[in-house]
């Protein structure tokens, strides 16, 4: 996903639903800013204790994933997020759910992964182009939250967080040593900044959410852990599975 941020700090959608999901955030700092809300660095301790209510709500519609990726390869395809959406009752135009589908298609490959799939309901909720999804009451809280949470980081109101200002928030939350880690999570392609889809596709990992292969890293990871410092050398053959690395745990 890309934009240009110029020293003026103007932001450039690189999409149609990068363009819109620019006004939908402008247009809330300005309600928060009318109402007297404030967004603070504080707010992050707040959410993180709801985060396994968030896990709960994401996860309520893995089943429904699962159901509609028919040739179980983990991934779901244009027509069978249409579907998706169709299935729960929502009345979208398939014009608008290409539009979220290939914006939230983070790595073209033209297949969701569950995570995606998150994203892409997260942004129609926020768009407001699948206004009756009957399960969206769940998601309420986890949405706004990590709305909130991504304009309390976009100080200058511009739709992305600069990643050299993120480092800066990154640092108050938890181990510097970790560092490199959020970034990686939040700017997975290493572009310079953070878009609020890159930002709520790890807001999903801090909440515990996982794909079905991050589910089988997870697993062994608990199992090399467990075993002895005689067994705990074998890490080096799993090193690449621990890549979930939350704030949570830095606050402990």
């Amino acid at each position: 996903m890309g934009c240009n941020l110029s020293r003026e700090r103007k932001y450039v959608p690189a999409t149609k639903l990068e363009e819109k999901l620019q006004k939908v955030i402008k247009n809330l700092h300005d309600k928060y800013a009318v109402e007297g809300k404030k967004t603070s660095k504080a707010l992050f301790t707040k959410i993180q204790l709801n985060f396994p209510k968030y896990k709960v709500a994401f996860d309520s519609v893995r089943s429904l994933y699962d159901k509609l990726d028919a040739n179980h390869d983990g991934g779901m395809d244009l027509e069978e997020f249409v579907n998706a959406l169709k299935e729960r009752g929502a009345d979208v135009k398939e014009e608008d759910a290409k539009q979220i589908f290939e914006g939230v298609d983070i790595n073209h490959d033209k297949s969701l992964s569950f995570k995606e799939f998150l994203v892409c309901i997260a942004m129609g909720y926020l768009i407001d182009t699948i206004p009756a999804f009957p399960d969206r009451e769940k998601f309420h809280d986890a949405f706004e939250s990590a709305i909130q949470l991504f304009m309390s980081y976009d100080k200058h109101i511009l739709g992305v967080v600069e990643n050299k200002e993120m480092e800066g928030y990154v640092k108050e939350l938890g181990d510097e040593s970790v560092i490199h880690e959020r970034m990686k999570e939040l700017d997975p392609d290493s572009d310079g900044y953070v878009t609020f889809i890159e930002f709520l596709y790890a807001f999903q990992d801090w909440v515990g959410v996982e794909d079905d292969k991050d589910e089988s890293k997870s697993e062994v990871e608990i199992q090399v852990s467990s075993k002895t410092s005689e067994k705990k050398a074998q890490m080096k053959h799993h090193k690449k599975a621990a890549s979930n690395v939350h704030f949570m745990n830095d606050q402990k």
